[in-house]
């Protein structure tokens, strides 16, 4: 009987593990993040959406730059993060944080831009949700990254996508 209780109790706990493990899936985020380097600086960009979604998706772009592993102090950081519902006659809706910019490039896409020049000048972060529409097969996320670290060492725009380009 002990060893039919440990059986049961192991099988039990099997499939509670596999059913946390597939209720935890949906929670997965689409991601991608890309580090270019030039002499004592570098530059991270970031781009993260939702898993999976049923009317809203929440999504964040960054960019950040540091010297060895330290933020790094710019002029400027910058973040674009392009958002994109695919599929056939798609629509998408924005939000974002209060600093950022939109622009809406068609019925599908936007553009959400920061160029921080403020007080914690290694970062630009931008966020927000997408809310595409019934049509929308995917969504995707494309963050492009720049700096000025000083008058003479800039990074030129580089860009990360999340979910299918």
């Amino acid at each position: 009987m002990r060893t039919l209780s440990r059986l049961a109790s192991g099988g039990a706990a099997a499939v509670a593990a596999g059913a946390l493990l597939f209720a935890a899936a949906p929670a997965h985020a689409t991601s991608s993040s890309g580090t270019w380097g030039i002499p004592g600086h570098k530059m991270q960009v970031n781009a993260w959406h939702c898993g999976s979604y049923v009317s809203t998706c929440d999504w964040k772009a960054s960019t950040k730059v540091y010297k060895g592993t330290a933020h790094d102090s710019a002029q400027w950081v910058q973040n674009r993060a392009i958002l994109t519902a695919h599929g056939i006659s798609v629509s998408l809706t924005i939000s974002k944080n209060p600093e950022a910019t939109l622009k809406m490039t068609s019925k599908s896409q936007g553009e959400v831009r920061w160029k921080n020049y403020g007080g914690n000048k290694w970062i630009a972060d931008t966020y927000g949700q997408m809310k595409p529409s019934s049509l929308t097969v995917y969504v995707s996320t494309k963050s492009c990254g720049s700096a000025q670290i000083t008058s003479s060492i800039k990074f030129t725009e580089k860009c990360v996508t999340a979910g299918a380009a």
